[in-house]
């Protein structure tokens, strides 16, 4: 498979490059605009809008969607470490370092906006989460930071990610349903945990591999948070428009100093053990913090009420 791969990167830089030839200002604007949508930053944002202000159950399935699906993708990733494009004929105005197959960004794209449009069911949000994949899957391309077979590669992946989600996750949905709550949070914490430690080394032969910590870590933060809010909060996300704009603004305030409090802090430079143990443990707590602490705080503040 990786030497197949491999055989492919000329045709896909001249892809690239004949893509390239069509590129302006307006155009570049409008894909790096998709390839945002793309980022973990966007996804930070998203995932709370759902969870706090629109269907409490569908954003934590999308959370679970969105972090198995960044897990999947830097595993296959290291499994084959192909290179990205490196022609000088390629403009690359957003570089990337990781592996190329296959684009996260891709395989995100087709999981998390495919299975909202699976859950909406309306032509109108399924003709948006169309148009969305393929704009951020364009992207890529356009910006030189994939080829054309990792978006292909992607979609694949994506799909068959998706397909299995939507026909595991109701099952184990009931299942942990019918636990008690220490079963429940010991499969919280227990199954991302052992994902970590299966997922490959990186490139520079570093284990864990960072691509493994924050997508696992935020799930075992996004399962613990979703077990105690279930048990102790029980808040619903229905109300006046007003209420759920400050409830997403103290909440967005909130989950800020979980993403960016660290990194302002922190020196740059670490050793990798302890740069692990923070980013898990920053992860952890920022998952945390979504599914548990802002709905408490939403309560006492009496921005939500209680089921």
């Amino acid at each position: 498979m990786g030497e197949w791969l491999h055989s492919l990167v000329p045709w896909g830089t001249e892809v690239i490059v004949w893509f390239q030839s069509y590129s302006t200002p307006f155009l570049d604007s409008i894909f790096k605009f998709f390839t945002q949508l793309g980022y973990t930053e966007f996804y930070v944002f998203i995932l709370p809008v759902l969870f706090w202000c629109i269907h409490k159950r569908l954003g934590a399935a999308v959370g679970y969607v969105a972090m198995l699906s960044a897990w999947t993708n830097d595993t296959v990733k290291y499994l084959w470490s192909i290179p990205r494009p490196s022609d000088p004929r390629i403009h690359v105005p957003l570089p990337e370092t990781s592996p190329s197959f296959p684009s996260g960004h891709s395989q995100n794209a087709v999981a998390v906006w495919g299975y909202l449009a699976y859950r909406v069911r309306h032509w109108a949000f399924t003709v948006l989460a169309v148009v969305i994949i393929v704009g951020i899957s364009l992207s890529r391309i356009v910006l030189g930071v994939h080829f054309p077979e990792d978006v292909i590669g992607g979609w694949l992946i994506g799909l068959v990610l998706l397909g299995l989600f939507i026909a595991f996750a109701p099952r184990v949905g009931r299942w942990a349903e019918r636990q008690t709550m220490a079963v429940q949070l010991v499969a919280a914490v227990g199954a991302p945990l052992v994902l970590i430690f299966v997922h490959p080394a990186d490139t520079a032969g570093l284990y864990p591999a960072e691509g493994s910590i924050t997508p696992m870590a935020a799930l075992i933060g996004l399962g613990v948070g979703l077990v105690m809010e279930e048990a102790w909060v029980r808040f619903r996300v229905d109300g006046e428009w007003w209420r759920r704009l400050v409830r997403l603004l103290v909440g967005l305030a909130l989950v800020a100093v979980f993403y960016l409090g660290p990194s302002l802090i922190l020196p740059d430079e670490m050793a990798y053990g302890l740069e692990v143990v923070i980013r898990f443990v920053r992860y952890a707590l920022l998952g945390w913090a979504v599914a548990f602490l802002a709905p408490w705080l939403f309560v006492k503040l009496r921005l939500a009420e209680r089921d």
